[in-house]
């Protein structure tokens, strides 16, 4: 669903990206006029908001919901860049068109999401005159680059039970029991590597009583977190 003046829409964006325009330096008229350039869009989990290749024109800056920005091989293997939360933007998309001909990653909602689309061109006009605005894009800039060099850490350096181990302790770690919901191909996808991988050192862990897996879900052991890969 795509709108310009859904209801309530600009107040939302405000409510989340308002410190971005402050109101001493955004009087009403002034913000009106940069609001009426979004486009909202209200995207059901699993919209793809642009794939690898495509030339992307607008950057989305989420109100609600995560967007992923991953990358496939040619085996259809894929690898999490990283996730984009409420409160955040894809400052990669910003490139696109100085530098970037093409989005080099493909981008799709993981829940479903509400996002205001702002122009290529008013988002760099906006990163030239406004501080607060300049600011925002670096911080995000800054973030998401330690979360890839991060990422790059992790594939080099780490073998794949061990960054397995850490990902499930930590998805553990979000809720109140011992349950994680995910497939063997959702773990494949974020880690990067194989289902088949997963699967082999999963059923491994299986084996030992480290953990219980069902359809869909895995299910660790009390003492899950204290397992040596």
């Amino acid at each position: 669903m795509i709108s310009q003046n859904m209801p309530g829409s600009m107040d939302r964006f405000l409510g989340v990206f308002g410190s971005i325009f402050p109101g001493s330096e955004w009087p009403t008229a002034k913000r009106r006029i940069l609001l009426e350039k979004l486009r909202f869009r209200e995207m059901e989990a699993g919209t793809t908001i642009l794939r690898e290749g495509q030339v992307c024109s607008s950057v989305p800056f989420v109100l609600e919901g995560v967007i992923r920005v991953f990358k496939t091989a040619e085996s259809g293997r894929s690898i999490t860049l990283y996730r984009i939360e409420a409160g955040q933007s894809c400052i990669l998309s910003v490139g696109c068109g100085r530098g970037l001909d093409s989005f080099p990653a493909t981008v799709v909602t993981e829940k479903a999401t509400s996002a205001a689309f702002m122009p290529i061109d008013t988002v760099r006009s906006l990163f030239a005159d406004v501080a607060s605005f300049r600011d925002f894009v670096l911080y995000q800039y800054s973030s998401r680059m330690a979360e890839v060099m991060e990422l790059v850490e992790e594939i080099a350096f780490r073998h794949v039970d061990e960054r397995l181990h850490r990902w499930l302790v930590e998805a553990a770690s979000l809720g109140t029991d011992r349950r994680i919901t995910a497939t063997h191909q959702e773990l494949a996808d974020h880690l990067g590597t194989s289902r088949e991988v997963v699967s082999r050192i999963l059923k491994d862990w299986e084996q030992r009583e480290e953990l219980e897996l069902s359809r869909g879900s895995i299910i660790l052991s009390p003492d899950f977190e204290r397992l040596a890969p």
